[in-house]
């Protein structure tokens, strides 16, 4: 048998791997959101500078809801859940300037549902970033000043209970939608990607992802040894230190093979690499190098990131190939997640 021929079969027997991991999915309700796939583009710029090639974006900026980001993926499939169940109204939680909020406020208009934010901050004077987006798409906007998050969780309940009192129905979006059921749509993002990669004959060996309360970085982890590891995922710790990070994402690798009632043929340890050096302080507290990856990777490719995960995920991406811990020959892929809302409020 001739390589062009055996290419051709590895080729078709990898795409009926996607499909087969994609009808797992199907049996899950799901609200269309996101303009499918998103884009997978090289930044030749950045590997003039760092000196490894190729270096590819896959564009979860672009994921055509409001002002993009990761947070649609995990969108369809809870708000899906929340169709199917008849709910009438989303509750969703989390900082000013939370992503999940301002992407949900956008989405429930898509799927026609009221959106309630609660946000454990006080009211600002001035409406920016997301919290100007959230005001745009019309969310019922509720501050109970600065509380954590155990307190902001109690008031969501509450809040929920007066809904259903008033005779609608509500559904929670729990833990910023980093839920078993709401990370499908990573799941879904790592059979997507690998089908570009086919579909297109891209070299990409490697994934940078951030993890934050590790939902997408878990999702997209779970759905890599679905496909039976296609590329190795590196994963750059925002909040985390290591050992904390490898337990939320096993937890999540765990509990998606009780939702999907299919056992992950491989190993967590097999797909995965955890970085903690790059998160500094800690969940949005920015580093001097995230701060001017910010800068360099704008001028550079003419591209934005913010400051809490996607300019750290860069900069942990450039230092390990500055180090030659990758082949050269070896493709990268980083997963850019969006939050550019964020971003306007940042400075």
């Amino acid at each position: 048998m001739n390589i062009d021929k055996q290419k051709i079969e590895k080729k078709n027997r990898d795409l009926e791997i996607c499909r087969n991991a994609r009808t797992l999915l199907s049996k899950f309700p799901k609200k269309d959101l996101l303009i499918y796939p998103t884009p997978v583009h090289r930044l030749k710029n950045l590997e003039r500078t760092v000196k490894h090639i190729p270096i590819w974006i896959k564009r979860d900026d672009m994921t055509g809801i409001g002002i993009g980001g990761n947070k649609i993926r995990n969108l369809e499939y809870l708000l899906g859940d929340a169709v199917e169940k008849k709910c009438d109204t989303v509750i969703c939680s989390g900082r000013n300037q939370s992503n999940l909020v301002s992407l949900t406020a956008a989405a429930a208009r898509i799927a026609g549902l009221e959106c309630v934010s609660v946000h454990n901050e006080e009211k600002p004077k001035k409406l920016i970033g997301n919290m100007l987006l959230n005001h745009i798409f019309g969310s019922n906007t509720i501050f109970i000043g600065e509380v954590d998050e155990n307190e902001r969780n109690k008031k969501v309940e509450e809040i929920s209970q007066n809904i259903k009192e008033s005779g609608k129905s509500p559904y929670i979006i729990y833990n910023g939608s980093s839920t078993p059921l709401g990370i499908l749509g990573y799941v879904e993002a790592a059979i997507e990607l690998y089908e570009q990669i086919l579909e297109n004959d891209i070299n990409i060996r490697h994934v940078f992802i951030p993890a934050g309360n590790g939902g997408v970085a878990g999702g997209f982890i779970f759905g890599t040894g679905l496909i039976g590891v296609p590329f190795h995922v590196h994963v750059i710790s925002v909040e985390n230190t290591e050992n904390v990070l490898h337990k939320i994402l096993t937890d999540f690798y765990n509990e998606l093979n009780h939702l999907i009632r299919k056992e992950n043929q491989h190993d967590i340890e097999e797909i995965m690499t955890i970085y903690e050096k790059y998160m500094g302080e800690g969940w949005g507290i920015s580093t001097k190098e995230a701060d001017a990856m910010i800068f360099e990777f704008a001028q550079l490719e003419g591209l934005l990131v913010e400051k809490v995960y996607t300019s750290k995920t860069l900069v942990g991406m450039v230092d390990i190939l500055k180090n030659n811990s990758i082949p050269e020959n070896e493709g990268v892929c980083f997963i850019h997640t969006g939050g550019m809302g964020a971003l306007f409020a940042q400075y």
